[in-house]
């Protein structure tokens, strides 16, 4: 339910089907199948060690994006994320797609980025243009309590550096100049309550707002 409405607010059109997943074998099984893909077709997923249909093991890719970048400066932080979304790209411009590309699925070993959790049947109900869209968003909305501390400049960075490094660029623009108007309401209504117009939530989504703008006002 919370992935359904999440996606549906930023304008995403999962199928409900595609989310309402109860059979934890059924859904084993396909992340299974979904490891061994990627992995024949030589992307960075966890190996499969061994599968019986009830459990699933898998080898270790290195710490979370996420754990990554609390240990490390924060001067350090704006090359590692937009690093990640220009890995991000180029895994879509292979024809790929994520479906939870949030930095706690994304792990980096200090050469490589590898993905993990891929239980989402995201197709072929939906287009693959815009589940690889609906990626992108995962990964800029789960990296803003990072980027909030270094302004909107740091959220135009990380869109530009996908829009840089693939070829996917020109349909996240299009997407974000739709999708900017539905949280700038947000924005707007939130500001009715002190409580949540100083919330840290609402902060970083501003943050992320304003980059999004830039990045959407800079020419292609």
């Amino acid at each position: 339910m919370g992935i359904w409405v999440f996606a549906h607010f930023v304008g995403v059109p999962v199928p409900w089907l595609a989310v309402r997943q109860t059979d934890g074998a059924v859904l084993l099984a396909y992340e299974h199948e979904r490891l061994k893909a990627l992995a024949a077709a030589g992307e960075h997923v966890p190996p499969v060690l061994a599968f019986d249909g009830f459990s699933l093991t898998t080898g270790d890719v290195g710490d979370t994006l996420d754990h990554q970048l609390h240990r490390r400066p924060e001067d350090e932080w704006l090359e590692l994320m937009c690093a990640a979304s220009a890995d991000l790209a180029a895994f879509h411009a292979r024809g790929q797609w994520h479906g939870g590309a949030q930095i706690r699925n994304l792990t980096w070993d200090g050469q490589r980025f590898a993905r993990l959790d891929f239980e989402e049947r995201l197709q072929p109900g939906m287009a693959l243009g815009t589940v690889q869209v609906y990626d992108m968003l995962q990964l800029l909305l789960s990296l803003a309590r990072y980027l909030q501390p270094l302004g909107p400049s740091a959220v135009q960075a990380v869109l530009q550096a996908y829009a840089n490094a693939g070829t996917g660029g020109a349909a996240l623009r299009d997407f974000i100049v739709h999708l900017l108007p539905r949280l700038q309401r947000v924005s707007r209504l939130a500001a009715w309550s002190k409580r949540l117009d100083t919330s840290r939530e609402l902060v970083r989504l501003r943050t992320v707002l304003d980059g999004m703008a830039a990045f959407v006002r800079q020419p292609p």
